[in-house]
């Protein structure tokens, strides 16, 4: 379903996010075809209690996505759960982080829902938070990230303008959750700035051989594909482990042990640099060097994560995975029973809590 706001008027808006009344909403950004296959997956395995909302996918008319891909998964997988919305209003750098022709939708969406989920994907461009483009930097769907990025200003506000009220000040209850790309446009967000490239800026480290036999904790994607020819595709995924903050959200707040340093599923070569307004660090890579979450310090229901806890082959034991040329990974037997398993388990039942 496409709503475009150039023909139809903020009542018919409202209207339409009125029909979702009786169930809650829960907005999804960036929904394609994979990202409600994710979400529902995680309803189906009973990881992520969902069955009492509504799940609206929200996207800009920009956006490179086809989601007409997205439109033929809800007809071939028919639920009440999913519907989407297409947004349409003239975004561009100079314009985000303040009221714009957006304004008026991000506003009704806002009101009308409980939360929103902001998903991984490639890199933000690096205009928006003021800084030259490295050359390993890759932006391919800048308009997806303008758009989120307004919305997610919009709702917490930012060093870019002091004065500006968070819409969240209005209803602190409400969920942000971020995930890998989506903690890193939480920050950029907010006014701050990111390491774009892991490797050559932290570690001063410029060749996959390097890093692939070097610290496995210090590699946060899989290089193998950099090596690798004439074979599948390797995963772009990599498990490493993660310090956990003491009294922190992932460890107080889920009911998980801060000495234990879970593993946990990355697949990413930037990473937050400096922290936006609000941020509180709420755990790190094993050397410290990089923020693997952050929550936010005034509301409560903010969270940010630099891994992927959603990636179906966690929770399912048939999903394999070229690791390099001559080997496969299946994600979830190499956690099977242990506190890293159990800690992606605890991260999904807390998110649930809140909804």
């Amino acid at each position: 379903m496409k709503v475009h706001f150039f023909s139809i008027s903020l009542i018919v808006l409202n209207f339409f996010v009125s029909q979702l009344s009786g169930q809650d909403t829960l907005l999804l950004f960036h929904p394609t075809a994979y990202n409600l296959e994710v979400i529902q997956n995680l309803m189906d395995e009973d990881i992520l209690s969902l069955e009492e909302y509504h799940i609206l996918g929200v996207y800009h008319e920009y956006e490179t996505y086809d989601y007409e891909k997205a439109e033929e998964y809800m007809r071939l997988h028919p639920t009440e759960h999913f519907s989407l919305l297409e947004v349409a209003g003239t975004l561009e750098p100079g314009n985000i982080f303040t009221i714009n022709p957006c304004t008026p939708q991000f506003i009704s969406l806002f009101s009308k829902s409980q939360g929103a989920l902001f998903m991984g994907g490639p890199d933000i461009p690096p205009v928006t938070y003021h800084e030259k483009v490295h050359l390993l930097t890759s932006v391919t769907d800048p308009f997806r990230h303008y758009f989120e990025l307004s919305y997610l200003f919009h709702l917490l506000g930012g060093s870019q303008d002091y004065s500006w009220i968070p819409y969240l000040e209005g209803n602190q209850s409400y969920l942000l959750s971020g995930i890998c790309l989506g903690m890193q446009t939480m920050n950029v967000a907010t006014g701050g700035t990111l390491v774009q490239d892991i490797p050559t800026e932290i570690y001063n480290i410029w060749s996959a051989e390097d890093l692939l036999n070097g610290d496995p904790d210090q590699m946060h994607r899989n290089y193998a594909d950099k090596v690798n020819t004439g074979c599948d595709a390797p995963t772009s995924y990599h498990f490493h482990r993660v310090n956990l903050e003491k009294k922190e959200i992932l460890t107080k707040g889920i009911g998980f042990k801060s000495r234990v340093a879970p593993l946990v599923l990355s697949s990413h070569h930037q990473a937050l640099e400096k922290l936006g307004t609000g941020w509180v660090i709420v755990a790190t890579s094993m050397d410290g060097k990089i923020v693997e979450a952050i929550r936010h310090s005034k509301y409560p229901h903010v969270l940010g994560v630099q891994f992927h806890p959603e990636k179906p082959g966690l929770f399912d034991p048939t999903i394999e995975h070229p690791q390099n040329c001559n080997s496969t990974i299946n994600f979830q037997e190499s956690i099977k029973d242990t506190d890293s398993h159990a800690f992606h388990l605890a991260y999904w039942s807390y998110l649930a809590s809140i909804l």
